[in-house]
């Protein structure tokens, strides 16, 4: 037995503790998430391509706050200990730097504060750890996946980082609305166009200029939730075409199109960021379906 536990710490798990250190957890992370609506900021930010779709965020996070307040509500017979109670100290630090990395990096949009906060919260869950792990391995062990996910968040967050310097006028996202309709990829396969304009009309595609349409090599059906990265020539890539006067078009391959999740009424929503010889431009779209087919292969 570890020199700093006494007996208390081997008496069965309570499930009010449970409860109540779950709740705690879970509290902590709805403080966070008041601030950490993407929005028009986030789809406007220059990401890597491997930055994970919007919807993989909440289920992960939901995951992690309940396994963290399991492991305090099985470390938490040993707070009277030398390691529990260096453990609940840290344990609470790391909630507090957890909800404040949201305000920042989505709220008071400073990815390069949220990065030095993220350094410090990876450093105070790693004490944590091996803290709650001196009390009961099993606690220690709950917090390993929280510790790899933060130290996934804090590489991506450096990405965005030196991608987004501070100082540099992140262009403000414009929200369009837009026709989706499907369409044939380059080896006939299935594909979507998505046309934005400000005179979006069901019954006419292409719109009339100016316009945006963004081209999907993949059927519309799986588009819901999807990250897409142009300038591939297979499936799930694509290209997209700006026309800003008639016959006058020109065609990017650079940049990415984030699908929000399936929505209700059936639109086709997301973000996109996309780079032209003139410059990048960013923005948000939903897109009413069209009822023109595509006859491919």
């Amino acid at each position: 037995m570890n020199m700093n536990q006494d007996t208390s710490v081997s008496r069965g798990l309570r499930p009010i503790d449970v409860v109540a250190w779950v709740a705690v957890t879970l509290a902590a992370g709805a403080v966070g998430g008041f601030a950490a609506a993407p929005g028009e900021w986030y789809a406007a930010l220059n990401k890597p391509n491997w930055n994970p779709p919007q919807w993989v965020f909440g289920p992960v996070w939901t995951t992690l706050y309940v396994m963290m307040g399991v492991a305090a509500s099985l470390a938490w017979p040993g707070r009277h200990t030398r390691a529990g109670g260096v453990g609940f100290r840290l344990f609470g630090l790391q909630l507090v730097l957890n909800a404040l990395w949201s305000w920042l990096f989505f709220h008071w949009h400073r990815p390069d504060l949220a990065l030095a906060d993220l350094v410090v919260l990876w450093v105070t869950i790693l004490g944590t750890l091996i803290a709650f792990r001196r009390v009961r391995p099993l606690a220690g062990a709950l917090l390993g996946p929280y510790l790899a996910w933060v130290t996934f968040a804090g590489l991506l967050n450096a990405s965005i980082a030196s991608r987004n310097p501070r100082g540099f006028p992140v262009e403000r996202a414009r929200q369009v609305t837009g026709v989706a309709a499907a369409d044939c990829a380059p080896w006939d396969g299935a594909a979507t166009s998505i046309y934005l304009s400000a005179d979006a009309d069901l019954e006419r595609l292409p719109p009339p200029v100016p316009y945006l349409q963004l081209v999907i090599y993949q059927a519309g059906a799986q588009l819901p939730g999807l990250r897409v990265k142009l300038g591939g020539q297979e499936a799930g890539s694509g290209i997209a075409v700006r026309c800003q006067s008639s016959g006058e078009c020109t065609t990017s391959s650079n940049g990415s199109i984030e699908f929000d999740a399936s929505a209700p009424d059936g639109t086709l929503a997301g973000a996109y960021r996309l780079g032209f010889a003139d410059g990048p431009i960013s923005g948000t779209f939903r897109a009413t379906w069209s009822r023109r087919a595509a006859l491919c292969g």
